[in-house]
């Protein structure tokens, strides 16, 4: 009988794209995938779930008082969900909080807005309805950095500050120029970038849905 995979692990088969699949792969480790996943409680799986179906059907996390507060703990150690100010904030990849990035899924197909960092300019970016193609794009020559660092406990503070979209090639390298070391990570097209978060959020998003309205 095959292990039974995590409920986190990405699917490594839409990474087509030889350095998508690098990126996949720095990003996401069997380490941290143990870390948040081994060993997970059923009461605490059915809390993820039920949070990231109200993110995904209302817009926003549900209060914290069905949970028990052990769960909640244990959801946070993991890096999975994190309560701030007595309510949910985060729940990967969703947050409450303002950020550089926008998706708007009450229609088909889903619009992304993102602001470059350098110029807060907004590009556009039209997806197909399986999230794998890119059907237009206000700013075509966009930049997705990919930045790869330590997580410590929480990836939002962390890891998420250094995923950022660039609208063009010469504003990334204005960025990259100004730091005060050359920072790790990838250089990806639009393209590459939607092929990447296909691969990591596509089948953990869908394994929860699929599950909790079952």
């Amino acid at each position: 009988m095959p292990p039974t995979q995590s409920p986190g692990t990405p699917d490594r088969s839409l990474a087509t794209d030889p350095k998508v699949a690098e990126a996949l792969a720095a990003l996401v480790t069997e380490a941290r995938l143990a870390s948040r996943w081994a060993g997970l409680s059923q009461a605490s799986d059915m809390a993820h779930k039920r949070i990231l179906t109200s993110f995904l059907e209302r817009g926003d996390p549900p209060g914290i008082e069905p949970f028990q507060a052990d769960v909640l703990d244990d959801l946070s150690r993991r890096d999975l969900v994190h309560v701030r100010d007595g309510k949910i904030a985060l729940a990967y990849p969703f947050a409450t909080d303002r950020t550089d990035f926008f998706v708007s899924v009450a229609g088909r197909p889903a619009l992304v807005t993102c602001l470059c960092p350098v110029c807060r300019s907004p590009t556009h970016v039209s997806l197909s309805e399986d999230g794998l193609t890119i059907k237009s794009a206000s700013k075509p020559d966009a930049r997705v950095w990919t930045g790869i660092q330590e997580v410590g406990a929480c990836a939002a503070d962390s890891q998420c500050k250094s995923m950022l979209l660039f609208c063009s090639p010469a504003h990334l390298d204005d960025r990259k120029y100004n730091q005060p070391a050359d920072p790790r990570g990838f250089d990806l097209t639009l393209q590459q970038g939607v092929q990447l978060g296909a691969a990591i959020f596509g089948p953990f998003l869908q394994r929860h849905i699929r599950e909790a309205t079952s």
